[in-house]
């Protein structure tokens, strides 16, 4: 995975950033323990319909089913006192989305900052990027944000990466 800071490689063996020194203690202090994860949509903000979230948690529970992988979805409401980018990193650490190989994303809607966030596990990069998975979120789910459609751009997001993950995890095993 990228320092959120300044996208410097890190890793459980080298937990903090060589050029800047963030750490996941950095982390810890300031933010304390990790929210409850409640599944695959743990939605701290209550922006998420119940048909929605249904919605979304098919969704994901049909990429798990179909790759193996995991792919979470959280919305809060601030993630201050840190960025965004810093907040998802966190989570995704803390909740160890996609076990010890880190093969599993997760998907961040922070409404304060109104900002819509990506990790991607270290053992996944190979098929989407930060940077590709950044440009589908501002491409296919902002959109829809920016109406207040918070269901539409949260699936629609989904289910882009979920396709592009789908994708790229069928053609990995098959080479």
């Amino acid at each position: 995975m990228h320092c959120p800071k300044c996208g410097i490689d890190i890793n459980d063996d080298h937990p903090s950033c060589p050029q800047c020194g963030f750490s996941m203690a950095e982390l810890d202090t300031a933010l304390g323990s990790p929210p409850t994860r409640a599944g695959p949509v743990t939605d701290l903000a209550s922006v998420i319909s119940e048909a929605g979230g249904q919605r979304l948690q098919d969704r994901l529970q049909a990429f798990r089913d179909r790759t193996g992988c995991a792919f979470d979805l959280v919305t809060v409401a601030a993630t201050a006192p840190r960025l965004p980018s810093e907040y998802v990193f966190w989570i995704f650490n803390r909740w160890k989305i996609g076990g010890e190989a880190h093969r599993g994303l997760l998907l961040l809607l922070a409404m304060q900052e109104r900002r819509i966030e990506v990790e991607v596990g270290y053992s996944l990069e190979d098929i989407v990027s930060d940077a590709a998975a950044g440009a589908i979120l501002q491409a296919h789910a902002v959109p829809f944000l920016k109406k207040g459609d918070v269901d539409g751009g949260l699936y629609h997001a989904v289910d882009i990466l979920a396709r592009l993950m789908e994708d790229g995890v069928r053609q990995e095993a098959s080479a």
